[in-house]
């Protein structure tokens, strides 16, 4: 964004592609046949940590690495049409994805994804050619069966030696110069026992960790978030003492915006506060960690009433706390909330662009800030009762299943 984010901003598309790479289309659907439509589209989109790529999952369970050419901000009479460099494919469905934190196109061996792949081991994978470097087996001790981790977090704090998993009441930390069966170096439980009904049977929370984020600073603190709708928190990097847990259901804020499960944790750029995205909510919620657990308020208008995950962004924009929440909609439009954490309550959106017209999967901005990446789409079933200008039956779907990037 820069220092002068008062300006109301225009984004300007200036590349593009759809899920397979090819031009925007229209989809003919016939009338008389009761047919599903399940073509691809971009699940999430990322910048790799030094600006020059972006990587994709799509629904088709391929990892897609776009590499960004020098001339992208050039002024030109259409956006450049985006291919993909490399395709690293799965066959069963990929539930997370975690970039390796020094990644740099300079030098290939730092260019690494990890992605947790239903039913197989964790896959520490090239993001420049579709092939394996390593595997980390995460195994239920009882049955033997691969545990798919539903996040994964490869954060800087922790030099890029290790990386995070979240599962079932579960929370791992896997060395990556110890590939193979050995599996993770230590086991972090988020209840004492599974069985126990109560959530942690009073410490701790239950359900599958479906979110995990590292706080800013040598004495980073974990937050973990569940589908369950629980937080919980952990001191020096995940390793030290458990610091406390609490629901974000039955908030004044639950009232307001809904929720139905933790997709997403973000943490302020002084890390003093905490942003919790759901599943099925019109918002996202604003956390004093400073106080934990306590409510500071919430983003309105979010408009991410769906079980899609749907990607959100924080960036500074100068000064020791202040920044804005990018975040997409099922609206198609992109919205921008400004130093959220300086009001109590409802905060409504300082922008709003219409910039898709279907589901915004993600909206993320380049770590130098001034590109914005958003992809879109979403599966669809044909609606038989839309009609056109006429009264008719319409026999025409529009959809958009697309990878933007937009200078700002």
């Amino acid at each position: 964004m820069g220092e002068d984010s008062d300006v109301a901003l225009n984004p300007v598309c200036v590349a593009a592609c759809n899920a397979s790479g090819l031009s925007r289309e229209t989809y003919e659907i016939p009338r008389t046949e009761v047919q599903q439509d399940d073509s691809n589209y971009f699940k999430s989109v990322e910048w790799v940590p030094d600006g020059t790529s972006v990587v994709t999952n799509s629904a088709d369970n391929h990892i897609r690495t776009f590499v960004l050419p020098p001339d992208l901000l050039d002024e030109r009479e259409t956006p450049l049409d985006l291919k993909p460099y490399s395709t690293l494919p799965s066959v069963e469905p990929i539930y997370a994805t975690a970039i390796y934190p020094y990644f740099s196109l300079q030098d290939p061996s730092t260019t690494l994804i990890l992605s947790s792949v239903r039913e197989h081991p964790i896959r520490l994978s090239s993001a420049l050619a579709p092939q394996t470097v390593a595997t980390y087996s995460l195994v239920n001790p009882l049955t033997e069966a691969f545990i798919t981790p539903h996040s994964l977090l490869y954060p800087a704090v922790l030099g890029g030696t290790h990386f995070i998993t979240g599962s079932d009441s579960l929370i791992c930390f896997f060395d990556v110069s110890r590939p193979g069966t050995d599996g993770p170096v230590s086991w972090l439980p988020t209840i004492p026992s599974k069985r126990k009904k109560i959530v942690g049977g009073g410490v701790g929370m239950k359900g599958i960790v479906s979110a995990l984020a590292m706080s800013p600073g040598e004495d980073a603190i974990l937050a973990a978030g569940t589908f369950t709708r629980n937080i919980a928190l952990y001191g020096a990097r995940g390793t030290g003492d458990f610091m406390g847990t609490w629901s974000v259901a039955k908030t004044e804020a639950d009232a307001r915006i809904g929720g139905s499960g933790v997709t997403q944790l973000l943490w302020s750029p002084c890390g003093r506060y905490l942003y919790i995205a759901e599943r099925k909510s019109r918002g996202m919620l604003v956390y004093d960690i400073r106080v934990t657990g306590q409510l500071l308020g919430w983003l309105q208008g979010r408009e991410a009433v769906t079980n899609q995950r749907m990607k959100v962004d924080i960036v500074a924009i100068g000064g020791a706390e202040s920044h804005e929440i990018w975040a997409g909609g099922t609206d198609g439009k992109v919205r921008v909330w400004k130093d959220p954490f300086l009001t109590v309550g409802e905060q409504e959106p300082t922008y709003e662009w219409q910039l898709h017209d279907d589901s915004v999967t993600s909206s993320v901005l380049h770590p130098n800030a001034g590109v914005l990446a958003t992809c879109s789409g979403q599966r669809h079933f044909p609606d038989f009762r839309r009609l056109d200008d006429d009264g008719e039956i319409s026999t025409e779907y529009r959809k958009d299943n697309s990878l933007k990037i937009w200078a700002l």
